[in-house]
């Protein structure tokens, strides 16, 4: 029964018309995704609404979050599940991420 209800809520979530300044950090920050064809880009845009979503964010050491960060690693882990059987990192509860002391121009943010 529970299944049900968050196939709901996944429907609804990807129902929603994608955030263009999502698009916009996702072509910026992930090289990958002017490699993919459009229904490809159209799934990955589905699963990052989701698993932006569903995870619980945490920034580490003062780390201020921002939607550029949340996106960005969501796409990077998102690109992994394109075409395959997944239930979004069912077991992945948060995603904890550490500043760096290295950054660069490319580097938004300062994380890795």
């Amino acid at each position: 029964m529970f299944r049900w209800f968050t196939d709901r809520r996944r429907k609804k979530l990807t129902q929603a018309p994608f955030p263009s300044l999502w698009e916009d950090i996702i072509r910026r920050n992930v090289a990958h995704y002017c490699m993919l064809e459009d229904a490809e880009r159209a799934h990955l845009r589905a699963l990052v609404q989701v698993f932006v979503t569903e995870k619980n964010w945490e920034g580490a050491g003062g780390l201020e979050l921002t939607d550029e960060i949340r996106v960005t690693i969501s796409a990077q882990a998102c690109l992994l599940l394109l075409d395959l059987p997944h239930n979004y990192y069912r077991n992945v509860e948060s995603i904890i991420v550490y500043p760096s002391t290295r950054c660069s121009a490319s580097t938004p943010s300062g994380f890795f």
